[in-house]
């Protein structure tokens, strides 16, 4: 592990045990037991160190988003694998996944205008599907983005109650995870009358 990887992995856990406001470039040091003048050859302050540790985590959601979509499935298929890609991620990799989405907004550093195009490429992709189904009349929406927000916000409350350790212990976890992604994709599909 390079000295990079080494101060992300450890920031990562002082962020999510003790928050933004207690983390030190020093403290960040002595538990790499690293000098901090050498944090200091990669990231310039604290702000700039949790902005790595946020569009690293983006990119690589984004990157295991795109490997769950098959191109020849129809989107209903893609909208499924996509949610389940989502989970995998966020269940797989907690740490990473709180980081995304859990920490507070009033912790944050001022995010630079540029990083947001990563944030909306997750959102963009499941549009893209999401559009591509409209076209073939098979979901009923009016706005591509918004719906894909609204997908992004079940998915994301879904994985919190499992990461949360809400969930009701008399309900197997696979079977929760598996009927909430169906009924999620179910409020965008048009449903057909019986003849």
């Amino acid at each position: 592990m390079s000295l990079r990887e080494e101060i992300i992995s450890v920031s990562r856990q002082l962020l999510l045990k003790e928050g933004f406001g207690k983390i030190s470039m020093r403290k960040v040091a002595r538990r790499a037991d690293v000098t901090a003048t050498s944090i200091y050859l990669h990231f310039k302050n604290k702000d700039e160190l949790l902005l790595a540790l946020v569009e690293e985590s983006i990119l690589k959601l984004g990157s295991e988003l795109k490997a769950a979509l098959k191109p020849d499935s129809d989107p209903i298929e893609q909208l499924k694998d996509l949610a389940n890609a989502y989970i995998r991620y966020a269940l797989d990799n907690p740490q990473e996944y709180e980081i995304i989405y859990m920490v507070r907004p009033e912790e944050m550093p001022k995010y630079p205008k540029e990083k947001f195009q990563q944030i909306r490429k997750v959102y963009e992709l499941i549009a893209e599907v999401i559009s591509r189904g409209k076209e073939k009349h098979l979901f009923d929406v009016d706005d591509e983005l918004i719906s894909a927000y609204t997908l992004w916000a079940q998915i994301h409350g879904v994985v919190s109650v499992v990461l949360n350790k809400r969930l009701d212990t008399r309900i197997p976890r696979e079977k929760f995870l598996d009927q909430a992604v169906d009924h999620i994709i179910q409020g965008f599909v048009i449903q057909k009358t019986p003849v």
